[in-house]
């Protein structure tokens, strides 16, 4: 009960520096902990603007994030530090956003992340967010169990890397080693209830298996056993081709029918993600595991749980048997989710980008242990005579709930275990970075101070003002005399008059705070900062004829450089003055964040937007007919668009009327490319849904391209 209590209080930690902290965590714990229950609940009730992210596409899958690869862009191999590569990757502007107005980046299964993918992180991060703090300034949790599966680095991946790093660890990236965090680990198991198995595995766990523990565990060693069908037994193997040739001769064994189930994959769901086989062959009589937690309300069966396939009906799919309870199998779905803005609220969403639907099973007479991770089994068969990596034991081992379903089919030795020295040194040092109360409170309040000197921080727009006046005088002459005469007074006057105003009004705040450390309810606290915002904004309102000024020059080259300067210049600005604004009535740092947040997504479109052509005056006759004149003429649709003071979206729909009437050809509207997929998928499919079609073809297509080519589909009557 005690030992409750104790995980309780740590899981209630971790959500306080998560909460109420800046503090990047690493939360680790044996298998069977509860780190993934912990996960869920964050996930589904965010503290933070945050995103979660994981090694694999199977791992991303089951946290319901996405890959690290795929969301910040990254090429697969070594990540050599500092490489150019990284500095002038291309993102979208969701992505921009996304990324910097982001406060919490979840990392799960860290313990399959590379020292140097880490660091990768780390230097977009830091680019994106203009900031050199680790991680850009963002809050990172770090999710996994180090004495489960390692990295991979390949030989010739390591020698490019050795140079640069003491281990493929993740605690040994650079990025790690130079910034403060926290340990917290659970102790607690949940999935096994057997004192003696659970002490056997914390000894494997930590390198420590004693000759009297490891003759337990062999005490379980017969290479003989065949396991009864009814019994439920699983086996577990290193390799691949062990586990296939087991489940493909099995069933190949059986006299039943074989019956196929072929997936139903829209949009964007890579191969490497998929849960089970896209072509899944099963008989009765094949014994299987589900790869998915039920998510109807009986939940009736989960992720793990090992049954027999006992009938087949097309009407009513497959019964599968697991102990007493006869399950109905019907095919679910799979969702694969990028992050998105909603413009509304300019929050962080999950947008599904693809999904995969099939049958939930799995043959599992065997599997391998890489994909047993996160995993229970009543009944386990182990072969480890081919293990190769640190953790591959102890994970196959932990999968099992109790010593009496283990059964050993090659004796386990101390060498198998894969004693590690850089993990055990690793190991050693978390008690002394796990945190107490007084380690807490002193970081949310160093948090809560941070956010506060931050609303008064004005080096940034320096900085920018800076950038600005070097351009312009990097290149003088190509510039319009004003700018240069106006450009350096006014940075003169910024500087006297409000950076240095603010590094002492910084030092009375600190000295308030050094009196009285409360935020909220401090009343002398507040008074300067409504006065100090009030200050501020009135200052910064000289700056409001910098954006104005004529910057245009004949040189491309040095207009795309003082635009590149002008734009960092107006989001910063922006920002700033919304956030001054926002705690004109005293400091409140939710909502402070919330409105710097919102304001850093919506700089993001501050002054790019085109301006608005008037619409030209409606002519007498069909707005379709003018389209047609100016497509006669040879203009595209983006040009009569422009042209008409119209959205691209309904000259589509004129062309799509155009081509319903035979009037013009609706490959002369895209690239053959996309004018040959898109007929294919209609003739092939027979399906006029616009929706279904671009799930399948991508958002790549858009939907005035379908549209059109639907339309000449139906003019010919094939659909």
């Amino acid at each position: 009960m005690q030992t409750g209590k104790i995980e309780n209080g740590k899981l209630e930690m971790v959500d306080k520096f998560v909460r109420y902290t800046n503090m990047n965590i690493f939360l680790t714990g044996k298998a069977g902990t509860g780190k993934t229950t912990f996960l869920r609940g964050l996930a589904d009730n965010p503290t933070k603007r945050m995103v979660i992210l994981a090694p694999t596409g199977v791992a991303a899958i089951n946290a319901g994030g996405q890959t690290i690869h795929s969301f910040f862009q990254l090429e697969f191999g070594p990540q050599v530090p500092n490489s150019k590569v990284l500095q002038y990757q291309k993102f979208s502007a969701v992505k921009l956003k996304i990324i910097r107005s982001l406060e919490l980046l979840v990392i799960d299964e860290i313990s399959m992340v590379r020292a140097d993918l880490l660091d990768a992180v780390d230097a977009v991060l830091r680019r994106v967010r203009r900031n050199e703090k680790p991680f850009g300034g963002l809050q990172v949790l770090m999710i996994g169990d180090i004495h489960q599966l390692a990295p991979v680095a390949k030989e010739e991946e390591w020698a490019l890397l050795r140079d640069y790093y003491k281990s493929v660890y993740f605690f040994d990236s650079h990025v790690l080693t130079k910034t403060p965090y926290c340990c917290i680990e659970l102790e607690h198991i949940y999935r096994q209830e057997d004192r003696k198995f659970i002490d056997i595995l914390n000894k494997v766990r930590n390198n420590r298996l004693d000759s009297e523990s490891l003759a337990v565990l062999n005490s379980h060693y017969n290479p003989d056993f065949e396991p009864a069908d009814e019994d439920g037994y699983i086996t577990l193997m290193t390799h691949n081709r062990q586990v296939d040739e087991i489940n493909e001769g099995k069933l190949n064994a059986l006299k039943t029918k074989l019956l196929k189930f072929e997936a139903r994959i829209f949009g964007n769901f890579p191969e490497t993600s998929f849960p089970t086989k896209e072509i899944l062959e099963l008989k009765i009589g094949a014994q299987v595991m589900f790869v998915k937690n039920d998510p109807s309300p009986e939940k009736m069966y989960f992720n793990g749980k090992i049954g027999r396939i006992i009938g087949y009906d097309e009407d009513d799919g497959l019964q599968v048997r697991c102990d007493d309870e006869v399950i109905d199998v019907q095919p679910v779905t799979w969702q694969n989710f990028e992050y998105s803005i909603n413009e509304e609220t300019k929050e962080i969403e999950e947008k599904e980008i693809g999904s995969f639907t099939q049958i939930p099973l799995k043959l599992a007479w065997a599997i391998t242990i890489h994909k047993s991770q996160g995993l229970t089994f009543d009944r386990l068969i182990l072969d480890a005579s081919l293990a190769f990596a640190h953790g591959q034991v102890y994970v196959a081992l932990s999968r099992c709930t109790s010593l009496e379903g283990l059964v050993l089919k090659a004796k386990l030795s101390q060498s198998g275990l894969f004693n590690d020295l850089t993990i055990n040194q690793f190991v050693a040092e978390l008690p002394s970075r796990e945190p107490n109360e007084e380690q807490f409170e002193y970081n949310k309040k160093l948090y809560e101070s941070q956010i506060l000197f931050e609303l008064i921080d004005f080096h940034d727009i320096e900085s920018d003002l800076n950038g600005i006046r070097k351009v312009v005088f990097a290149n003088k002459g190509s510039f319009d005399a004003s700018v240069s005469e106006k450009i350096v007074p006014k940075g003169q006057k910024f500087h006297e008059e409000v950076v240095e105003v603010s590094e002492k009004f910084k030092r009375q705040i600190g000295s308030i705070l050094r009196d009285n450390f409360q935020i909220d309810n401090n009343l002398q606290l507040q008074e300067r900062i409504k006065k100090g915002c009030s200050y501020f904004l009135d200052k910064l309102a000289d700056l409001d004829e910098i954006a104005s000024l004529p910057f245009e020059t004949d040189n491309k080259a040095v207009n795309d450089q003082i635009k590149k300067e002008l734009d960092v210049f107006k989001t910063d600005f922006f920002v700033k003055k919304a956030c001054l604004e926002a705690c004109l009535g005293g400091f409140e740092m939710k909502k402070y964040l919330k409105v710097k947040n919102k304001k850093v997504v919506e700089a993001e479109d501050f002054g790019k937007k085109k301006e608005k052509k008037p619409k030209e005056k409606r002519e007498k006759g069909s707005s379709v007919r003018r389209t047609k004149e100016l497509i006669d003429e040879g203009l595209t649709i983006d040009e009569i668009a422009e042209r008409r003071g119209m959205t691209r979206t309904t000259i589509e729909q004129h062309v799509a009327e155009l081509v319903l009437n035979g009037e013009v050809e609706a490959r002369d509207f895209m690239s053959k490319e996309h004018y040959n997929n898109i007929v294919e998928y209609f003739e092939d499919t027979h399906d006029s849904s616009l929706g279904r079609a671009r799930d399948v073809l991508g958002d790549d297509y858009s939907w005035g391209e379908l549209r059109i080519v639907l339309n000449e589909i139906k003019k010919n009557n094939s659909i």
